[in-house]
């Protein structure tokens, strides 16, 4: 009988280990950083690993576990792998994948600004800096440009520079002394290997009102050459610690002080003869250093356009023309472009008449035989609105103190302010007049210690700042009612209640211990305009009587006694509202809508009751 023997072999088949290779700081590298690469092996169960490294397919380039380059060359760079054998014993490592080592020439820092680089006081700004072709590991530093006396040029480490460590310097809200150039450099590993500083980006903040202004002469921002320009810091004090500097096409910061292309004398920078290479931002900066008010100055060969230097306000107008040297006047008839598209062909001057928001953008002029000028960026700002508030409140017993408070929205330096009353002429047209002792208030805060009775009234302010002076719009209005003990005059309502129906008749008489006919009753009422009952449609004067006939919830509001002179006295605050009876009619009315509609909601519900039970029946 055949006998089979059966061998059955017990196999331990052990995975190798895998392996890693990790480069640090990054695979993309720099000549002369200091690079290391460390081969990770992840078996368990062996205490020691003999290692050997490959580059580019060829064996045993090094054999520790870690390999530092302590100033990398070209020539390092490759494609490395490695392994693991166990000292004394039989397992070994799989080879790891390869890891390419890329080493490049001195890195570039490259600085851009989001979203631009012209900004108005109060816009979010963000510098970027980033490491061309790596991202990894880098802290980032800041500096702005400045000159010496002689006009050399360095950079200074901003105060705040740590805030913009990750690669974002942000400012939230720009302010005017923002207004410069900017570098940055990045650096990582240790030791720290720094990059070259990047390219340069300016920033320039403008505002509605800045402490100091840049005034050119001729006013405009584009100008011939071979001809005189003055630039001329002032400000309310007329001092001489303004000095005018420039940036140009050469990026370099310069003064005129310390120029051959310009002479200072005080705060006033004179170009003799202009040319070309003068086109730049010019502005004004302190001994202190801050700068204020740059302007973009533009000096070119033949057609130029005519443009305001200063931003325009909102609900201003705007007037443009194109200018050449050659011609007996200069105005030339043209094209006017904004933004690469015409708005208005052969003219001699292009005018807007009301300025808005949209109206902002480049603009141009074009020659159809003399070519075009070059572009002028027109800003447009809005029109600041002054804010009043009332404290403690607006209404007063006589004696007691009251603040009116005026404030600029978004704003709060140096401004100047004024106070008005608001007054009503005959045909109820109201105007504003300037209080007496408007300048007491000149700081934001006109006080009165102890309410006369002859304070009743509508207040309002605005502000103005600037050596060319900025006004503000009105600001809101704010009513101040001072009731007395034993006023003057009395105002006698009839029926005698502050609260009345409407379709009545109402009257309301100014009364006082001689019953002379020198009052008029005048009322402020929720469309916030004066009105008095003489001349008026809601009421009828007789005297010092005036008579509603039939009130209307409209008529709500404060009513008082205004003699002659404009005193005011006895206000009254008087409330309308439909009468019970008109509440019952519209109740009623309500009713009657509901009970039209209810037959025909009935017969809905009735047929779709009889649809749904021959449905179930079928």
């Amino acid at each position: 009988k055949q006998q089979h023997i059966i061998f059955i072999v017990n196999c331990c088949c052990t995975e190798r280990p895998k392996v890693k290779v990790n480069i640090k700081p990054d695979q993309h590298v720099f000549r002369g950083e200091t690079v290391t690469l460390r081969c990770d092996i992840e078996g368990e169960g062996v205490t020691s690993w003999k290692y050997s490294w490959y580059k580019d397919g060829s064996d045993s380039v090094f054999s520790d576990q870690e390999h530092t380059f302590s100033s990398v060359t070209e020539s390092d760079a490759g494609k490395y792998s490695c392994y693991g054998a166990e000292r004394g014993g039989s397992r070994t490592s799989n080879i790891s994948d390869e890891v390419t080592l890329t080493v490049s020439d001195r890195p570039q820092t490259v600085l851009s600004v989001s979203p631009q680089k012209w900004l108005t006081e109060g816009d979010p700004v963000t510098l970027i800096c980033e490491v061309k072709g790596s991202s990894t590991g880098w802290t980032f530093s800041w500096y702005t440009l400045t000159a010496s006396s002689d006009n050399s040029n360095h950079y200074q480490l901003l105060s705040d520079s740590s805030r913009g460590a990750g690669g974002n310097y942000t400012v939230s809200s720009a302010a005017l002394n923002h207004t410069g150039v900017y570098v940055c450099t990045a650096e990582r590993g240790k030791p720290a290997y720094n990059t070259t500083y990047s390219n340069k980006q300016l920033l320039w903040v403008t505002g509605v009102s800045p402490p100091v202004y840049l005034v050119i002469s001729p006013s405009r921002t584009q100008h011939f050459t071979l001809v005189s320009l003055s630039l001329s810091c002032e400000d309310q004090s007329n001092s001489d610690r303004w000095r005018v500097r420039r940036y140009t096409d050469n990026e370099q910061l310069e003064d005129c002080s310390s120029s051959s292309w310009g002479s200072q004398t005080g705060s006033k920078c004179t170009i003799s003869s202009t040319v070309p290479s003068h086109t730049g931002v010019y502005w004004c900066r302190s001994e202190s250093g801050e700068n204020y008010h740059p302007v973009n100055i533009t000096v070119h060969i033949g057609v130029i356009l005519e443009s305001p230097v200063h931003p325009v306000t909102e609900g201003d107008s705007l007037t443009l023309h194109c200018l050449y040297p050659y011609t007996s006047p200069p105005i030339l008839r043209a094209d006017f472009y904004k933004d690469g598209s015409l708005i208005q062909s052969q003219t001699t001057e292009m005018i807007i008449s009301t300025v808005s928001k949209s109206h902002e953008g480049f603009y141009y002029c074009k020659h159809p035989e003399k070519e075009e000028s070059p572009k002028s960026w027109i800003s447009v700002r809005d029109k600041l609105r002054a804010v009043l508030s009332v404290s403690p409140q607006k209404w007063l017993t006589e004696g007691d103190p009251v603040t009116l408070i005026c404030e600029v929205k978004g704003s709060s330096t140096g401004w100047t302010f004024s106070w008005y009353t608001l007054t009503a002429s005959s045909g109820n047209s109201n105007h504003y007049q300037l209080l007496s002792d408007s300048s007491r208030g000149a700081g934001g805060n006109y006080t009165v210690s102890s309410a006369a009775l002859n304070h009743t009234g509508v207040y309002v302010c605005r502000a103005e700042r600037g050596k060319s002076v900025y006004i503000t719009t009105y600001s809101n209005k704010q009513p101040l009612w001072v009731t007395g003990v034993s006023p003057p005059v009395s105002l006698i309502i009839s029926p005698s209640r502050t609260q009345h129906f409407t379709s009545v008749s109402l009257s309301l008489s100014c009364e006082d211990q001689s019953n002379s006919d020198r009052w008029r009753v005048r009322r402020y009422a929720d469309n916030e305009q004066l009105e008095d009952c003489s001349s008026s449609l809601w009421g009828s004067q007789t005297g010092s009587k005036c008579t509603i006939n039939s009130t209307r919830t409209s008529d709500t509001g404060v009513y008082w006694c205004q003699s002659e002179s404009g005193e005011n006295y006895h206000p009254v605050n008087i409330t309308v509202q439909p009468s019970h009876s008109e509440s019952q009619i519209s109740v009623l009315h309500t009713l009657s809508s509901v009970l039209t509609v209810c037959p025909y909601l009935l017969v809905t519900v009735v047929l779709i009751f009889k649809c749904c039970r021959m449905r179930d029946s079928t």
